[in-house]
C-alpha cells in the first residue's frame, strides 16, 4: 500500500492530461494497483485538480509568471494535515520528509510548508490549552467567599454579524446569469469558466437523449402499427377460413343428398326407374349451393 506513489502518479496525469475519458475508472484503477481502500483518492483528485486549474488561470493572468508568496488558503492548510495524518497511518513518521512531499504536491517552497505546519501546530495547541482551562474548576475555601451566590451567571458569548446575502433577482433571465456569475466568482476554489462549460456539456447530453427517446417512441409507435396491421390481416383470414368452412359444409350436404337420391333410385324397380329416369336425369346434372355456384356432376 503506497499512498504517497498513488498521489503523484495522480498528479503527473493531472498536469499531463493523461486521465482519461472516465475519471471513476481512473482512480478505482490506481486505488487497485497500490491496494488503497476504495474511496481513498477522490479528495486527492478533486483538490489537485482545483491547484491545477488555479495555477492556469493564475499563470494566463499574470503572463505567465509565478506568483511569489502567495497567501495560504483554508484549503491548503486542511490538505496539508489531512495528507500528513494519513501518511502516518500508513507508517511515515519522518515528518520532514512527510512536508517536502507536502511542498511538492502544493507547488510551495519547503521552508514555507514547514513554517505553516509548525505555526498551525503552535495555534492549535494554544487553543486547546485555552479550552481546558475554560472548563477547569478551582476549589476555593467557604471562609473566603464574601457572598454566597445562589445562582450561576455565564457570560452570553458574542453574536456573531450575520452575513449580509444579495437579494434574490427577479424572473429577468439577464438578472439571474449576473447574479449567478457574481456569486460564482465570489466562491473561493471554483471556476466560472468550467463551471459554464459543464453546464453547456451538460445541456447537450440531455438534448441528445431527448433526442434518443423521441426516435425510441417514434419505432414503438411503429411497432404497434404494424402489429395492429398484422392483427387485421389475421382476422380477415379467419373470417375466411370460417365462410369457406361453411361453404364447404354446406356443399356436403348437398352431396350427401345426392347420394340419398342415387341410392332411391336404385332401389326402385326397372319400370319405376323408367318412368322417373327423366327427372331423375335433371336432378344428377346440376347441383346448386347455398351460396349460388352451380356445380356441374353430370350431362
Amino acid at each position: 500500500m503506497s499512498l504517497k506513489s498513488a498521489i503523484f502518479q495522480l498528479k503527473e496525469a493531472i498536469i499531463h492530461q493523461k486521465v482519461g475519458p472516465s475519471e471513476e475508472d481512473f482512480i478505482k484503477q490506481l486505488e487497485t494497483e497500490h491496494k488503497l481502500r476504495g474511496g481513498t483518492l477522490p479528495y486527492y483528485f478533486n483538490f489537485l485538480m482545483m491547484v491545477q486549474l488555479n495555477d492556469e488561470i493564475t499563470n494566463h493572468s499574470s503572463g505567465e509568471q509565478k506568483k511569489i508568496n502567495r497567501k495560504w488558503t483554508k484549503h491548503e492548510i486542511e490538505f496539508m494535515f489531512h495528507y500528513i495524518k494519513e501518511r502516518q497511518e500508513e507508517g511515515g513518521l519522518n515528518i520532514t520528509e512527510l512536508l517536502d512531499e507536502v511542498a511538492q504536491l502544493l507547488d510551495r517552497g519547503y521552508q514555507s510548508v514547514n513554517y505553516k505546519y509548525y505555526s498551525a501546530m503552535k495555534s492549535k495547541d494554544r487553543e486547546q490549552a485555552s479550552e481546558v482551562n475554560a472548563h477547569r474548576i478551582t476549589t476555593i475555601f467557604q471562609e473566603r467567599i464574601p457572598v454566597l451566590s445562589t445562582e450561576v451567571i455565564c457570560d452570553l458569548p458574542p453574536k456573531s454579524p450575520e452575513k449580509q446575502t444579495s437579494p434574490l433577482p427577479n424572473d429577468d433571465l439577464l438578472d439571474i446569469l449576473s447574479g449567478l456569475i457574481t456569486n460564482v466568482q465570489k466562491l473561493p476554489g471554483i471556476n466560472l469558466n468550467e463551471l459554464l462549460k459543464s453546464l453547456y456539456l451538460l445541456t447537450n447530453m440531455a438534448l441528445q437523449n431527448q433526442e434518443a427517446v423521441e426516435k425510441m417512441d417514434e419505432l414503438k409507435s411503429a411497432i404497434t402499427m404494424e402489429k395492429e396491421t398484422s392483427r387485421e390481416k389475421v382476422k380477415k383470414l379467419e373470417q375466411q377460413l370460417f365462410q369457406e368452412k361453411q361453404r364447404n359444409d354446406s356443399l356436403q350436404l348437398e352431396v350427401s343428398k345426392l347420394a340419398k337420391e342415387i341410392l332411391a333410385f336404385n332401389q326402385l324397380g326397372d319400370a319405376a326407374k323408367i318412368q322417373n329416369l327423366k327427372s331423375y336425369n335433371q336432378r344428377l346434372n346440376y347441383i346448386i349451393d347455398g351460396f349460388g355456384v352451380v356445380l356441374q356432376v353430370g350431362g
